[in-house]
């Protein structure tokens, strides 16, 4: 009966199930806190540079187009790690302030960053250039001359890692002395910009797991597990005009949106979701695609639309990215709020989904959707990316219009490609992969095996017993047989009332000794 019990405990309570809740929970002390912490990911950035071959003779105007040529990729290790943590039991939260690290990976890379060179855009000129052009024809003749006097050029001639992680800049050093509350930095460098910058400043609170009722119930109206609530202690991008009265628009909201390292474990094909990182400088709408197996564990595979980096004024989920009232050509994202004003943009790479009229300026873009498509890979019974994840995004250049600069003018109206990354996950370690495979088959498959074990030695064992209650053993039948047999040689042998021992004769009482042996046992 006990094990009949506790066989049935099993199957009906799932202790498995029980214990898997208790520890992928964002708790300190649990698997997932412990995993969260310091992630066991292994996340690459794959970066491919767009190196510019004819710049003398599309500036001198014996080229129409500019030849450009796609370099890379150089490979960066992103080491992501959670510090200052604090739960907040109160609005059931937790507040963090996670810090990435990048450390290059040689053997991915195609050559050697510190020296191999690239010619490529000089994205301060450009981008003081293009804001000078609302100013007053004074300022603009006198940027001009500065710029000159500096001997700034369009294009420059530098290392990989110098381009990607900073150089001393003249421009950039002036800027910095002269108006150090719009520029307080003294070198530029893109990867620097759209990565590293405020790694580790930014504080983020996010959501826990959705309150349940004492059934098992959500509470209505709870956030989603693991969206991000607010970052530096705000809800919206100021810069996007977010209204807290209103709690903003899609174009302009944080909250809601997760920053791509953990997910509800109640994912399934009907989610849908947005990815938030400071490099995006806005949420990215992400749709269920397809349920995808890879190396044995299940993913659900989501992707972005084409229209992802589109504006329209008339659209208020997009309208809030269109500056004075002039929005980006289709496929062009505006991110320049986000990096000190500077005409930067963000689009799928080689300017795939974009306008053609983005294309028309260059020779060497391909946009192949086949290779440059992004997806991101949701792992359900973790809540995490995985391998088959690409995120691939396009830093550009936007040059506007320029007043008084004669090296600038060729660049007039163009959005320059400057760079592109591949954002992907590596395949799990193995102790992932183990814990995967074991919450997926092999922890059920022990708790059924247990709890079938007891049931069936429990059933066995009450059958033994109920044998043994109304079935009596060879043992009992035969010692019951013994008594009845005893019983008639008792009535067989019995001697008639004052009939004298003495009187039998020796022979019979020999046997009539035998027999009393034979049924009572000899005498004590």
């Amino acid at each position: 009966m006990t094990l009949l019990f506790f066989g049935s405990l099993v199957l009906i309570s799932d202790p498995v199930q029980s214990i898997l809740d208790m520890q992928l929970t964002l708790r300190p002390g649990t698997l997932m806190y412990a995993l969260w912490l310091f992630p066991p990911l292994d996340v690459y950035i794959n970066v491919y540079i767009f190196n510019y071959t004819n710049v003398e003779e599309f500036m001198s105007g014996r080229a129409t187009k500019l030849k450009v040529e796609e370099v890379g990729p150089y490979v960066y290790k992103e080491v992501l790690s959670n510090h200052n943590v604090t739960q907040n039991e109160a609005n059931n939260t937790i507040t963090y302030t996670p810090r990435r690290e990048y450390i290059f990976a040689p053997e991915r890379s195609i050559g050697d960053p510190m020296v191999d060179f690239v010619r490529a855009p000089n994205i301060p000129l450009m981008g003081i250039t293009t804001l000078a052009s609302g100013l007053s024809m004074f300022a603009s003749l006198g940027l001009g001359a500065l710029t000159r006097q500096l001997k700034a050029k369009p294009m420059l001639n530098l290392t990989v890692h110098e381009y990607l992680w900073g150089y001393e800049d003249n421009l950039v050093q002036l800027a910095a002395r002269f108006v150090p509350s719009w520029i307080d930095f003294s070198s530029f460098g893109i990867m620097e910009k759209l990565f590293r910058e405020g790694n580790e400043s930014n504080v983020f609170n996010m959501n826990l797991p959705e309150p349940r009722d004492r059934y098992g119930i959500k509470l209505p109206d709870a956030p989603r597990a693991y969206t991000v609530d607010s970052i530096n202690y705000e809800r919206g991008f100021k810069r996007w005009q977010y209204d807290e009265e209103t709690n903003g628009t899609l174009c302009n909201r944080i909250w809601g949106s997760h920053d791509g390292t953990l997910f509800p474990l109640d994912m399934d094909e009907n989610d849908e979701f947005f990815l938030y990182r400071r490099t995006f400088c806005r949420r990215l709408h992400v749709k269920f695609n397809q349920s995808v197996s890879i190396n044995g564990m299940d993913g659900l595979q989501f992707t972005m639309p084409p229209n992802a980096f589109d504006s329209h004024l008339d659209d208020s989920n997009s309208s809030c990215f269109c500056k004075n009232n002039k929005c980006l050509k289709r496929g062009v994202g505006n991110v320049s709020p986000c990096y000190y004003s500077m005409p930067l943009a963000i689009t799928y790479p080689h300017f795939l989904h974009g306008d053609p009229s983005l294309l028309e300026p260059f020779e060497g873009l391909n946009p192949d959707e086949s290779r440059l498509t992004s997806y991101f890979v949701v792992q359900p019974h973790l809540g995490a990316p995985m391998h088959g994840t690409h995120l691939r995004l396009q830093a550009n250049q936007v040059v506007g219009k320029v007043n008084f600069n004669r090296d600038m003018s060729p660049f007039e109206n163009m959005v320059l490609p400057l760079l592109w990354v591949d954002l992907n996950v590596d395949e799990y370690c193995w102790p992932l992969r183990y814990l995967i495979h074991g919450i997926k088959w092999a922890f059920p498959l022990i708790e059924w095996g247990a709890a079938l074990g007891m049931l069936m030695a429990g059933i066995y064992h009450l059958c033994a017993a109920l044998m043994l209650c109304f079935w009596p053993s060879n043992k009992q039948q035969f010692h019951k047989v013994d008594q009845a047999e005893l019983g008639t040689t008792v009535q067989v042998i019995s001697l008639p009332v004052g009939f004298r021992k003495s009187s039998i004769p020796s022979s019979m009482q020999l046997e009539l000794e035998e027999q009393h042996q034979l049924l009572f046992g000899p005498k004590a």
